[in-house]
């Protein structure tokens, strides 16, 4: 069989080690696939996986990379044909199987999604991990009459970067929320109407505050998500979907019993795989922005991955490995 390129993490006494190494490709087993990885992302779990400590990954040697796009080049799956571009995110991909840090990948059919024909393989892994939990955001908000007026937290992070994007495809008011001041330049160019800072949501509150939001993207959580839900608008929903800001928050009943509001879980990582081709079809079409590549911060080659791995990442965007 043919060898391929990985960059392979191992865990030796607790301490973390990561090498390109070459990996013999394995025979096809019924209903699975080859494919050549074209693009994958530099995801905030991914960065985590790099650190033992931080115990993102709990088996070695393991293949880091969360999400993927590529072209198919073998297959036994009587869903996908030779030639089929595809994407791959979730699914403990990256963190409990062998992600897509490598040139290619073999995986069972049940875990892969198709692209759409009005996409590209590199427009899929520019939106990847963080533009499938927007789209699974905004999806959770549930019918909303434009201009809506939507609250998205998450600074410049990729859910919150590509929620803004479909919001306003969608004609929305977006208000954005950012730690630094500095990144008010970034959100606006993705169309946010407004930006606010992350402090002035942890103001106190009353237990019910001015209805404000139709609806809100959370990915930050902690705190300020408690105060968020005492200015939401009535039957309004607030999807969640992060904890960067931390893991717990102070609420009343109040928002829920008077308001009727919905605090909805938002996980990408088991979404049905149905639901994300539906959602990508919606991202190559009437959710699709023309501000989509203002989200990437650079393009790495696949051979300089592991320096930029090792680096702490400067300024907003997303990080796109191409393969050569």
């Amino acid at each position: 069989m043919e060898t391929y390129r990985a960059l392979i993490l191992r865990n030796e006494d607790g301490q973390g080690t990561a090498a390109y190494e070459s990996v013999t490709a394995k025979p096809l087993e019924e209903g699975e696939l080859r494919i050549q990885v074209q693009f994958s992302g530099i995801n905030y779990k991914d960065r985590l996986a790099m650190n033992p400590k931080t115990r993102v990954v709990r088996q070695y040697p393991m293949v880091p990379g969360i999400d993927f796009s590529g072209v198919v080049t073998e297959t036994r799956s009587s869903r996908f044909l030779v030639g089929d571009q595809v994407f791959l995110t979730g699914f403990g991909f990256g963190t409990d199987t062998w992600g897509g840090y490598r040139e290619q990948v073999e995986v069972h059919e049940s875990f892969v999604c198709k692209i759409p024909s009005a996409m590209t393989a590199k427009e899929a892994m520019i939106l990847g991990t963080g533009g499938l939990t927007a789209a699974l955001s905004v999806h959770a908000l549930g019918e909303l009459k434009a201009p809506a007026k939507i609250l998205v937290t998450g600074g410049t992070g990729g859910v919150a970067s590509h929620a803004i994007l479909i919001l306003k495809a969608l004609g929305h008011h977006v208000t954005a929320v950012t730690r630094n001041p500095a990144h008010d330049g970034y959100l606006r160019s993705l169309g946010a109407d407004e930006v606010i800072l992350h402090s002035t949501l942890l103001e106190p509150r009353k237990p019910l505050s001015k209805e404000t939001w139709d609806g809100v993207v959370d990915a930050a959580g902690g705190e300020a998500l408690g105060n968020i839900l005492t200015e939401v608008r009535y039957g309004a929903v607030v999807a969640a979907s992060g904890n960067l800001a931390g893991a717990s928050f102070q609420s009343t009943v109040f928002p829920f019993i008077l308001r009727g509001v919905t605090l909805k879980g938002v996980d990408s990582v088991q979404a049905p795989r149905d639901l994300k081709e539906k959602l990508f079809g919606l991202l190559a079409t009437s959710w699709k922005s023309a501000q989509l590549e203002e989200t990437l911060r650079q393009e790495v080659p696949f051979g300089k991955v592991l320096e930029v791995l090792q680096n702490e990442p400067q300024g907003a965007g997303k990080d796109l490995i191409v393969f050569e």
